[in-house]
């Protein structure tokens, strides 16, 4: 049998537990990696099964994924009780203010309200432009702003009550510290795909249908910073829509047999992903240009069979803090 190492022994005692037993074991510990477990169990009685995975999730993206898939031998892994790592000491310091910041106010979390409007001209920065305090962006397009709960209200009403404005759903979504509040709204386009024979009934073939999902999914997950003083947030947007349906016509290799004609889907598509820091005190607003509004019921882009004119609508998004009992 190998031997361990006295100074890795200490180390590894938890871990081995964990660990099938083969007769050998043993995890490298060139960069100086310590295994650690940190309590999570607050959070996840609060909001339920599974949600242990918005823990990992957030480590993931603040250590960087590379940092878990290199050179260094690591570990992350979590249940309903604990989040397990092993890693150097630097990215263990990285974990506990993490975890730290989703349990230490899990039995009474701080509240966030999304809204998302549609806006058919993105005219309304003008009217908004004294409100308006710049923060930076990554995505093209998109722009983002903060200012004061006060402000932001007047903001809502000012776009509810343009004409051309539109809200998915109507009313605000509210969000725990940690848990990302999730807005979505589609539908599927059934369309011809394809023919296929049928010599046993006129006119010798059949068509063969499929859907296509067209949508719109955002998510925004808040966390505040330890010291209570700022919030981060992810917020992360998918949007298909279905520009047209464009007709190709067959040939069916008979002469009594009439044309066949499919449709192939026209898609347009947009992604976007960015992270904010901003003031607790603050409101963040995000403006995510002129995209697609392919929302039953909400989209003005053309007839519910088929959009050829499917029209942009300029996307905010409004995430405010709830602070205590504020209403």
């Amino acid at each position: 049998m190998n031997c361990l190492r006295p100074t890795v022994l200490p180390l590894l005692a938890l871990a081995l537990a964990t660990l099938p037993s083969t007769g050998h074991a043993q995890l490298p510990a060139d960069a100086g990696q310590v295994w650690k477990a940190y309590d999570i169990d607050p959070f996840v009685k609060q909001h339920g099964p599974g949600s242990q995975k918005h823990v990992v999730d957030w480590v993931l993206q603040e250590t960087g994924y590379a940092n878990w898939h290199g050179d260094t031998v690591a570990s992350l892994s979590a249940d309903a009780t604990s989040l397990r790592c092993y890693h150097t000491p630097a990215v263990q310091e990285k974990v506990e203010e993490i975890t730290a910041r989703f349990t230490e106010d899990a039995a009474a979390p701080h509240r966030f309200s999304v809204r998302v409007l549609g806006v058919g001209s993105p005219a309304w920065r003008n009217d908004a432009r004294g409100m308006l305090r710049s923060i930076p962006t990554a995505t093209p397009g998109v722009q983002a702003w903060i200012m004061s709960r006060e402000e932001a209200a007047m903001l809502v009403a000012m776009l509810r009550r343009r004409s051309d404005c539109q809200e998915l759903p109507t009313g605000a979504v509210l969000a725990a510290n940690g848990l990302p509040a999730v807005l979505s709204g589609g539908r599927s386009r059934p369309y011809v795909r394809d023919i296929a024979a049928r010599p046993d009934a006129w006119p010798g073939w059949q068509t063969l249908g499929a859907t296509c999902d067209e949508g719109m999914a955002l998510d925004v997950q808040p966390l505040i910073s330890r010291d209570g003083l700022a919030v981060e947030a992810v917020l992360r947007c998918r949007i298909d829509q279905i520009e047209r349906m464009v007709p190709v016509v067959l040939n069916v290799p008979a002469a009594d047999r009439q044309p066949a004609q499919i449709e192939v889907p026209q898609m347009s598509a947009v992604r976007v992903g960015e992270r904010f820091r901003w003031p607790l005190n603050q409101v963040l607003v995000v403006g995510l240009g002129l995209v697609p509004w392919p929302v039953p019921g909400q989209n003005a882009a053309g007839s519910p069979a088929l959009p050829p004119d499917a029209k942009r609508t300029d996307v905010v998004v409004v995430v405010e803090p709830r602070l205590g009992d504020t209403p």
